[in-house]
């Protein structure tokens, strides 16, 4: 028996009835099975019905909320390129993407971010019927700045409000810190943790909302770090884990009352009902159906699953690195203790060992009483345990590893740099070394027994030649002076001068490009040694401050 009034048929409407049913579809074999039992229950007589209905357990009817408006149940959303970048579009209150297909979405945002539709070929468009969003997803940094920017869409002659951000990275960790927000940007956020935090991976900050005073951080690693530096101030970091999104306008859970695209119901916010708003109503969970507000502390299902609850790694007790076994362990048969290399050199020479126990059975019965301590201290467990690893061993380690990397590629393009100036200066050496050797050459090729007036001599062959065609061309002038008048005398001393003085300068111009050439080759060999030195040197880690605990 229920206690309770009856409804006269008058007042019973069955349209202003909804049932929403959150169970699985049945298999086909539940429902074979259905069907056969009741078929023989059928079949069997009157009688064994009610003993039947005793034995069979009862049916749990599924909780029901008759505030709630039946959606209809979602497939699983294509996933998007990783590498892409993510840009979500979140419409204002009372619009329905339901309404719209994809390939009106994508024509609106193309042509409101003023691209080509060539460019923007490759974009991509999901939405999520679930959430009321839709995402473009693109592989090219300059275009999601078109993207972002848009703040209004026409869809089908109509202007909607939409509200753009970009996503953060699909393998970024969240992390949050509290009471650290005071109206600052999140631009403004974003630069001024890079600035105070360089060695953090830091992706994406965020307030959480006016109503509260807590910053969403990104972080680009496995682990969140301990604590953040901003404005000054340490803040210690936690794991973010999200809350499940209700509605309290549709009573349904898959996004916030302010997207939700049915229209403003003006109903309460903790039961769905419509009354005065200082009537004493029952409070009912949209998530778990519980008499609470929706999302509640008291909720247990006000988290989104597969987020865990620690904050940061926990420090493992000392009884559980006693029970974990360690990765290297030496065998005592390596390592025998001296007790036994002793036993077995008594063993054997028994006469020997009997005359010394007979000599001073004290002292031996003295040390078989100090024995079993010495063979213990002697047969310790050549064990070595694992050390533990920080988190701030770590993060110096990879910032180490960063810092090593920039080294190397720095040092690489050094030494690339001055390979190619080595091959140009061994260009240059090669030109100078093939002049001096035509030169050199000229005046062995030019001398002869003959011999040669100076009137035919002209200065560049002059300049060509060395001092053997001087000597020879004043000897030749000697022999026929009396033939040749004055002036030629004139001109040859003239020229033979030129001569000398040209090559002088020559030979000076030679020396000074040798010498500069040779302190070239030794600045470049003393940055090469250095350079090797450094990189066959093991990386040194700098020792990091130890994180401070909350």
């Amino acid at each position: 028996m229920v206690s309770g009034t009856d409804l006269p048929a008058t007042e019973f409407n069955p349209e202003e009835w909804s049932v929403v049913l959150n169970a699985r579809q049945r298999s086909p074999r539940q429902q074979s099975k259905e069907t056969e039992g009741t078929q023989s229950s059928k079949a069997a007589p009157a009688a064994e019905t009610p003993a039947r209905e005793a034995e069979s357990p009862p049916s749990v009817s599924p909780k029901l909320d008759s505030t709630a408006v039946a959606r209809p149940r979602l497939k699983r959303l294509p996933r998007l390129p990783v590498d892409d970048f993510k840009i979500v579009f979140r419409p204002s209150a009372g619009v329905d993407l339901a309404q719209y297909n994809d390939v009106e979405l994508r024509t609106a945002v193309v042509a409101k971010s003023g691209l080509h539709f060539v460019v923007a070929d490759e974009d991509l468009v999901c939405t999520n019927l679930a959430k009321n969003i839709f995402t473009v997803s693109t592989s090219c940094a300059d275009r999601v700045a078109n993207y972002a920017k848009i703040r209004e869409l026409t869809l089908r002659g109509k202007k909607l409000g939409f509200h753009a951000h970009i996503a953060p990275p699909d393998g970024a960790r969240a992390g949050i810190i509290y009471r650290a927000w005071n109206g600052e940007s999140p631009q403004d956020l974003l630069q001024e943790l890079r600035r105070a935090n360089p060695l953090l991976p830091i992706v994406q900050a965020r307030d959480m909302g006016r109503t509260s005073r807590s910053v969403l951080i990104h972080f680009l690693a496995e682990e969140l770090p301990p604590s953040v530096k901003m404005f000054g101030i340490l803040y210690a970091v936690f794991n973010f884990r999200p809350k499940v999104e209700a509605c309290l306008n549709c009573r349904q859970v898959g996004h916030r009352r302010d997207v939700c695209p049915l229209p403003n119901r003006l109903t309460c916010s903790s039961c769905g009902q419509k009354h005065p708003e200082d009537y004493p109503c029952t409070p009912q969970c949209v998530i778990c159906g519980d008499a609470h507000k929706t999302g509640d502390r008291t909720c247990k299902q006000r988290f989104q699953r597969g987020f865990s609850r620690l904050s940061r790694p926990r420090q493992r007790s000392q009884q559980e690195h006693q029970q974990e076994k360690p990765e290297f362990q030496l065998e005592k048969e390596s390592f025998p203790s001296i007790d036994n290399r002793n036993r077995s050199s008594r063993s054997k020479s028994p006469g020997r060992s009997r005359s010394s126990r007979s000599r001073s059975p004290g002292r031996n019965r003295g040390s078989k009483g100090k024995s079993p301590g010495r063979s213990a201290s002697q047969s310790r467990d050549f064990s070595t345990k694992p050390e533990k690893v920080s988190w701030a061993k770590q993060a110096s380690c990879s910032c180490c590893m960063l810092s090593d990397a920039k080294e190397n590629s720095k040092t690489q393009e050094t030494i690339e740099r001055l390979m190619r100036e080595n091959q140009e200066l061994k260009q240059q050496l090669a030109l100078v070394l093939e002049r001096l050797s035509t030169l050199t050459a000229a005046p062995s090729a030019s001398s002869s027994p003959l011999s040669i007036s100076p009137s035919v001599i002209e200065p560049d062959m002059a300049a060509k030649s060395g001092t053997d065609i001087i000597d020879s061309s004043t000897q030749s002038a000697k022999k026929k002076r009396t033939e040749q008048p004055e002036s030629s005398e004139d001109d040859f001393k003239s020229t033979s001068q030129k001569i000398r003085k040209e090559h002088r300068e020559l030979k000076q111009k030679v020396d000074l490009g040798f010498t500069q050439i040779a302190e070239r080759f030794n600045k470049i060999e003393s940055i090469l040694d250095v350079l090797v030195a450094r990189l066959e040197s093991p990386p040194q880690s700098q020792p990091s401050p130890a994180p401070s605990q909350p």
